[in-house]
């Protein structure tokens, strides 16, 4: 499951909490086993700036208005991700 999340770390993503963000995944990361299989990234302006706190699950493009919301929606985009490689590995079998 080789997954980049990038979130915004720019001026006005910082302000309203990126770098919470960035620390709430870390710890999601870790605490599910997943440091090795998910890339996690700060970036510069990732241009929606009115948006919220920003962040990209690997090329799709997120918002989160708190860092609880943030953690859930990862959460929901890690678990389909296990999903479609678990399909795909029945698929192969």
């Amino acid at each position: 499951m080789p997954v980049t999340v990038t979130v915004c770390v720019g001026s006005s993503c910082h302000v309203r909490g990126s770098r919470a963000v960035l620390k709430r995944f870390a710890e999601v990361l870790k605490a599910e086993g997943l440091e090795d299989d998910v890339a996690l990234v700060g970036s510069f302006c990732l241009e929606r700036c009115t948006e919220g706190v920003n962040w990209k699950f690997n090329e799709e493009n997120l918002s989160s208005a708190t860092v609880d919301e943030a953690e859930q929606t990862l959460r929901a985009k890690l678990h389909e991700a296990r999903e479609r490689d678990r399909a795909a590995a029945e698929e192969l079998a």
